[in-house]
């Protein structure tokens, strides 16, 4: 595999924020699964080094790019202070268009913002405010049980204009109405 190939599988590892099946890597990349095997095995050699602050992990079906375990104490401490810091208006935003247009993709999200919303995504997840769920091979996020209750309700539909914002238009004509 080429440099470029490595880079790819580096990057898909970094953004997603689930194990990747080598299998999916293969026919995304349109590449042989042996291809992806050797270049698994030289990521993994290269953050192997002791001075790395991220490892790759290989159960033989899927991988996923993690921390050290040598630095567990400071990401634990470093995601407590993550978790109690207000929200951005980006992440909010992001949240009550889930919360009211769930369950959705990172697509329709990003479409609706016209922004990539995935870091976002991954803040609001650490946080206890949306899940995630697959369902046909895409990924959807929807509010979770913890944003109802910081909320103190019993139902989504009881937030302000549910109705009225929940599923009235579609999606498409929505983004194709005028401003």
């Amino acid at each position: 595999m080429s440099a470029e190939s490595k880079s790819k599988i580096e990057s898909l590892l970094f953004i997603t924020q689930r194990p990747l099946k080598k299998k999916e890597l293969a026919n995304f990349l349109k590449v042989s699964q042996e291809e992806i095997n050797e270049e698994i095995k030289n990521l993994i050699a290269e953050y192997a080094e002791e001075s790395k602050g991220i490892r790759i992990l290989d159960n033989g079906e899927e991988i996923e790019m993690t921390t050290s375990l040598q630095n567990t104490e400071l990401i634990k401490n470093f995601l407590k202070i993550e978790i109690n810091k207000e929200l951005t208006p980006a992440a909010l935003e992001t949240l009550s268009v889930i919360a009211y247009r769930g369950p959705i993709t990172e697509e329709e999200i990003s479409e609706l913002r016209g922004v990539n919303c995935s870091i976002i995504l991954r803040h609001l997840l650490v946080k206890g405010l949306i899940t995630e769920k697959e369902e046909n091979s895409k990924k959807l996020y929807l509010a979770s049980l913890d944003f109802m209750k910081n909320l103190g309700i019993k139902s989504l539909e009881e937030l302000p204009q549910w109705e009225k914002l929940n599923r009235n238009i579609s999606l498409s004509e929505l983004l194709s109405r005028p401003e």
